[in-house]
């Protein structure tokens, strides 16, 4: 089988080509060809946007697309609009080449009539899917955690280096983390073959507060760092700030309002992969996680 992924050494593209690099004919779409960290096993192909037809040999007896191309936020010329148009232009590629099957990575509570850009034009590009004729299943993540991502090694960082964590309202919101691996396992399940044609909510084994996943970080890195409840604008002032000294984007508003008001939780997900507390544990945290600031627009925008 020959499987086309995008990012296939990114997050959550790398964690699916390992499982497959062995067995199958792994080829990556990449905006970085050059950091292709699977050597001469994986053929990498570079985004061409300009002339879409360049990529069409990336598309050639391909029988499955992997699909996770998105941007976080709008950062000059790389806006959702234009992700949505250029996820058009990789759907038709699919379709014209006669790939058997597209698996796509959403997002949970992806939808066209959302009132966040990130989750409406993620379900723009849903809507493409569907409507390209390809056999396809699309996977909806709440939040996939795992080696390599952003979210909670920078949780981590600011616990382990400020006198005290804040924390946007409550905290009560609800979150359903889902390991790295464990969702790889179910993006390999779909690849293969099961669940033609379904959107799947995907969730690890139990769901968190907010609140709750910040305190387990805090324990598990050996921080005493206290936790205050701040508004949620005066947490963005200081996350704003924070970005300023680091040259990066922390979290943007719109990420706010979506954790707060329930876009990473879903109804009746399928259940995959460890605990978050026994990943944390098992994942050697306490040594290992947020030593370092991971910057979003280090690893996407700038190298």
């Amino acid at each position: 089988m020959t499987v086309l992924i995008t990012g296939a050494s990114g997050f959550i593209g790398g964690a699916i080509a390992e499982r497959l690099v062995d067995r199958d004919a792994i080829r990556s779409l990449s905006s970085h060809p050059a950091k292709n960290r699977f050597g001469d096993r994986v053929r990498t192909f570079p985004y061409d946007f300009e002339k879409a037809e360049g990529m069409a040999a990336a598309f050639e007896g391909v029988d499955v697309f992997v699909n996770s191309f998105y941007v976080r936020f709008n950062y000059g010329p790389w806006t959702f609009a234009r992700a949505v148009e250029q996820s058009r232009a990789l759907i038709a590629l699919a379709r014209d080449a006669r790939v058997r099957k597209i698996v796509h990575v959403s997002v949970s509570n992806a939808r066209e009539d959302a009132e966040l850009p990130y989750y409406a034009n993620k379900g723009r590009i849903e809507r493409l899917i569907r409507e390209s004729g390809v056999d396809h299943t699309i996977l909806r993540p709440a939040l996939v955690v795992g080696p390599g991502d952003i979210l909670v090694n920078n949780i981590a960082y600011f616990l382990r280096r400020l006198p005290l964590f804040t924390m946007f309202g409550p905290g009560d919101y609800r979150v359903q983390p889902i390991t790295l691996d464990g969702f790889a396992d179910v993006a390999v399940e779909a690849i293969e073959g099961a669940r033609c044609g379904e959107t799947v909510p995907v969730a690890g084994p139990r769901d968190w507060t907010f609140l709750e996943m910040v305190r387990a970080i805090r324990a598990a890195i050996r921080s005493r760092a206290p936790i205050v409840h701040a508004p949620a604008w005066l947490a963005l002032v200081g996350l704003r700030a924070a970005g300023t000294l680091l040259g990066d984007v922390v979290l943007t508003s719109d990420e706010i309002k979506g954790l707060t008001r329930g876009y990473l939780y879903s109804d009746a997900p399928l259940r995959r992969g460890e605990d978050f507390r026994d990943w944390l544990d098992r994942a050697g945290a306490a040594d290992a996680l947020g030593r370092r600031y991971a910057s979003e627009l280090e690893r996407h925008f700038r190298s």
